[in-house]
C-alpha cells in the first residue's frame, strides 16, 4: 500500500450556511455588509431599494444598486465566487483615482444575501463593456436535501446559471444585487434602523476625495431619502473632547478632569499594544439630550462607533427596541447598576473612535461583524476606552454638584434681592411719606414672596439632604450586593483551605513524621483565620457606617493597624517605616481609618510582589488645619494615565495578584465621608513606587 497518498478537504453544501445565515447575527447586519462592499467597488451611490416587503405581500425584493467598478466574468469565477478569496488583501486599495482602503478582506461578507432571501441575481459591468452579465443564485439548492444519506452532495458541486445581455451604454458600470423570497417581512420601524446605521458607514470627520452616498427607498413605508449623518449632530452637544496621538514620538494622549481647574487636560503616555488611536467623544447632559431629541427624533444618542480607515469597523453600542438585542460591547451601560448616579450611559454621549489598518493590525474584526477578536490588544483598548469615560464621569459628578450649589445660591441671591428692594422701598417712603399708602400694598406682596422664597430654600435644602440620603443607602446597597460577593468567595475560599489542613490533622496527628507539615498547617491555619476576622470585621463596619464620632488617638490607632500586618511584612520581606507624630487627636469614626489603611497596605502588599526592593512608608502630620496622611511603597507603581481612575470601582491595577477593584473605591467613600480628598500623587520614592496622599479636615 502507498504510504504517501492523500486526502483532499471537501466541503458538505451545508457549508455556506455556517457562513452565511448563521454567522450574520440579524438582517441589518446583512444588509449592512453588503453596503460596504459597494464602498470598496469604488461607488459613489447607492441605491437601497425595499419592494413589497411588508407583512403579507409577495413578490418582495430587495435591491442594492451602485455605480461602482462592476466585475468581468472572471472577477465574477475568481473572486466573488471563491470562498475566502485574498483579492482585498493583496491589494488592500480600490483602483485609481480613488484609492479607498478596502473594508472588507475576509472574502465571506457577501455571504450575508443568504441571510436576506432565498434567490439572489447578480447583475453586473464593468466600463467598457458591450454586456452585462447576470448571474443566479438559488440558495435552495444548497440546503436541499435528498434523504438519501449515501448521496453526497458538495458545495463546489452544485451549478449556478449565468447570462450576458446587450448593455444600453457601454459607458456605464456598476453592480446590482437583486434579492428575492425575502426570508421575514420587514416594518418601517426596521428599515428605519437600516437607515440610521447606513447613515453611520462613513466616519462624519472623513476627508473623502470621492463622497459615498446611500440611498434608502421603501415606497410602502413612504421612505425615499438619503442616510446622511452631518456634523450637525454634534454641534448640540454639552461638551466635546479630542484625543488624539504622536505616531513619530509613539505617545498617545490620555484626558483627566482636573477639579481644581474645572477643566480637562492631557497626559501623554507611551503606545499601548494596540497602537495609537483618535478619539471624539461629545457628551449631552439633559438639555442637551432633550434639544438632541427635538432636532434627530430618529437618531437616538447611542455611544461608540469605531471606524477604520474612515469606514465603519463595528459598533460597540447600539440602541434596539428590544434591550436584549442592544450591543453594549463595552459594557458600558452594564456598570451604570455600579453607580447609576455618576456612570456615564450611552445615552450620554455620541463618540468616534479612529483606527487603522496598518495602525493597529491587531484590532481585528470578528467574522459575525458584532464585536472585535478579543485579545490582549483589543483588551487593553478597551481599557483604554474606559479610562477616558472615566475622567468624563469626574466631569458629570462635579456638573451635577455645581448644579446643586447653583440652585441653592440662586435662591439665597433670590431673597438676598428681594430684601434688598425692601429696604430701597422703606428707604424711599422715609423720605416721601406721601408715598407710603400708594406702596403699602407692592411692600405686602413682596415680604409675602420673599416668606415664599425663605421657605423654598428650606423645602430645597431638606430635599437636597433627603436626596443625598437616599442617594447614599441606595450606593450603600448596591457596592454591598458585589462587596457581599466577594466576601462571600473570601471566606469560602479561606474556609475550604482551613478545612484541608484540620483534615490533615484529623487523620495523620500525632506522627512525628509529618511535625514539620503540623507545624507549618497550625502557622497557616492562624493566618487565615486572621484573615477570615479581618473580612468579617470589615464586612461588619458596613452596619456600623453611621456610629457617633469618637475621639481617635492616630498614634495608637495607625500603630494598632500596621501591628496586625506583622506577620505578612515579615513573611514577605517588608520593611515598615513610619512618621506619627504624638498627641494628635482627630473626632471621627475610628473604624473608617481602619477600613482606609486596611485596604492601602493590603495593596501595597500586592504591589510589592515582585519588587527588588520592598519598602512600605506610613506618616501623617497637621498643614492648615487640615490633617495630611501618607501612605507609599516601592512596588510596580500606577501609570500617570491611571491616577485619576484608580479610586473607581472594579478598576485595578494588581488583578494579576488578587485585586478586585474594590479596595480604593471604598479608601475614597471613606475618605470623603470624613470630608477630605484622596488622590495619586507623585511617589516619595522617586520614579518607584507609588504615594496615596489623603486630607482631611483636622480639629484637635
Amino acid at each position: 500500500m502507498n504510504s504517501n497518498q492523500t486526502l483532499k478537504w471537501r466541503f458538505d453544501v451545508s457549508t455556506f450556511r455556517l457562513i452565511g445565515r448563521d454567522l450574520i447575527t440579524d438582517r441589518v447586519t446583512a444588509l449592512f455588509e453588503l453596503v460596504k462592499n459597494c464602498y470598496d467597488a469604488n461607488a459613489q451611490n447607492v441605491k437601497v431599494v425595499f419592494e413589497n416587503v411588508g407583512a403579507g405581500n409577495s413578490n418582495s425584493v430587495i435591491r442594492i444598486e451602485d455605480d461602482g467598478y462592476g466585475m468581468s466574468f472572471e472577477d465574477i469565477r475568481d473572486k466573488w465566487m471563491v470562498i475566502g478569496t485574498s483579492s482585498k488583501r493583496v491589494c488592500p486599495y480600490s483602483p485609481e483615482p480613488y484609492n479607498r482602503k478596502c473594508v472588507g478582506e475576509k472574502g465571506i461578507g457577501r455571504f450575508a444575501v443568504d441571510k436576506l432571501g432565498d434567490n439572489v441575481a447578480i447583475i453586473t459591468k464593468k466600463t467598457g463593456s458591450e454586456k452585462w452579465l447576470k448571474v443566479d443564485i438559488d440558495w435552495s439548492t444548497y440546503y436541499h436535501e435528498t434523504g438519501d444519506k449515501a448521496d453526497l452532495r458538495l458545495f463546489t458541486d452544485v451549478e449556478n446559471a449565468y447570462t450576458f445581455y446587450e448593455a444600453d451604454d457601454s459607458n456605464l458600470s456598476g453592480t446590482k444585487l437583486v434579492i428575492t423570497s425575502i426570508r421575514e417581512p420587514w416594518t418601517k420601524k426596521e428599515v428605519e434602523h437600516l437607515m440610521r446605521e447606513i447613515s453611520k458607514i462613513v466616519s462624519p470627520f472623513a476627508n473623502l476625495s470621492y463622497p459615498f452616498k446611500v440611498r434608502v427607498i421603501a415606497s410602502e413605508f413612504d421612505i425615499d431619502q438619503d442616510c446622511v449623518r452631518s456634523l450637525e449632530d454634534f454641534n448640540i452637544a454639552t461638551l466635546s473632547l479630542n484625543i488624539d496621538f504622536d505616531e513619530e514620538k509613539k505617545l498617545q494622549q490620555s484626558i483627566f478632569y482636573d477639579k481644581e481647574k474645572n477643566s480637562f487636560g492631557y497626559h501623554l503616555i507611551p503606545f499601548k499594544s494596540f497602537g495609537g488611536i483618535k478619539m471624539r467623544i461629545y457628551f449631552f447632559d439633559e438639555t442637551a439630550r432633550r434639544e438632541y431629541r427635538k432636532a434627530f427624533p430618529n437618531d437616538p444618542i447611542d455611544g461608540f462607533k469605531v471606524y477604520r480607515d474612515g469606514i465603519i469597523a463595528t459598533p460597540f453600542a447600539e440602541t434596539n427596541e428590544n434591550p436584549d438585542q442592544k450591543r453594549d460591547i463595552l459594557g458600558i451601560d452594564k456598570r451604570l447598576w455600579q453607580d447609576i448616579f455618576s456612570r456615564i450611559s450611552t445615552r450620554e454621549f455620541l463618540g468616534v473612535i479612529e483606527i487603522t489598518k496598518n495602525g493597529n493590525p491587531q484590532i481585528i474584526d470578528a467574522t459575525n461583524r458584532q464585536d472585535f477578536v478579543d485579545n490582549e490588544e483589543y483588551r487593553e483598548m478597551k481599557k483604554f476606552i474606559i479610562t477616558q469615560l472615566n475622567a468624563l464621569q469626574e466631569y458629570k459628578v462635579e456638573m451635577r454638584q455645581a448644579k446643586r450649589d447653583n440652585a441653592q445660591e440662586g435662591l439665597q441671591t433670590a431673597s438676598d434681592d428681594i430684601n434688598s428692594l425692601v429696604d430701597a422701598i422703606n428707604d424711599m417712603v422715609a423720605q416721601k411719606p406721601e408715598l407710603k399708602p400708594t406702596v403699602e400694598p407692592f411692600i405686602k406682596q413682596v415680604r409675602k414672596t420673599s416668606r415664599s422664597v425663605k421657605t423654598a430654600i428650606i423645602e430645597q435644602k431638606k430635599a437636597l439632604e433627603d436626596f443625598t440620603r437616599k442617594e447614599n443607602i441606595y450606593m450603600s446597597i448596591m457596592s454591598l450586593q458585589q462587596f457581599a460577593i466577594n466576601i462571600t468567595h473570601a471566606v469560602r475560599t479561606t474556609l475550604n483551605q482551613i478545612r484541608d489542613r484540620i483534615e490533615f490533622f484529623y487523620r495523620y496527628y500525632p506522627n512525628p513524621d509529618e511535625d514539620e507539615w503540623f507545624t507549618l498547617y497550625s502557622k497557616e491555619m492562624y493566618e487565615r483565620f486572621k484573615v477570615l476576622n479581618r473580612v468579617i470585621n470589615y464586612m461588619l463596619s458596613y452596619s456600623q457606617s453611621n456610629l457617633t464620632p469618637e475621639e481617635v488617638d492616630l498614634k495608637s490607632t495607625f500603630e494598632e493597624i500596621l501591628s496586625d500586618y506583622d506577620d505578612v511584612f515579615s513573611r514577605e520581606g517588608i520593611i515598615l517605616q513610619t512618621d506619627f507624630p504624638d498627641k494628635l487627636v482627630l473626632n471621627a469614626n475610628r473604624q473608617f481609618f481602619r477600613d482606609i489603611m486596611q485596604n492601602l497596605i493590603d495593596n501595597s502588599v500586592k504591589a510589592l510582589t515582585n519588587a527588588d526592593q520592598k519598602v512600605i512608608r506610613c506618616s501623617y502630620e497637621v498643614q492648615n488645619d487640615m490633617l495630611e496622611i501618607l501612605v507609599s511603597d516601592t512596588g510596580i507603581g500606577i501609570p500617570r494615565e491611571d491616577w485619576e481612575q484608580v479610586f473607581a470601582l472594579y478598576y485595578t491595577t494588581t488583578e494579576k495578584q488578587g485585586g478586585a477593584g474594590i479596595g480604593l473605591y471604598i479608601v475614597k467613600t471613606r475618605v470623603q465621608s470624613l470630608g477630605g480628598t484622596v488622590s495619586v500623587v507623585d511617589s516619595e520614592f522617586g520614579e518607584k513606587g507609588t504615594t496615596i496622599k489623603i486630607t482631611i479636615p483636622f480639629k484637635k
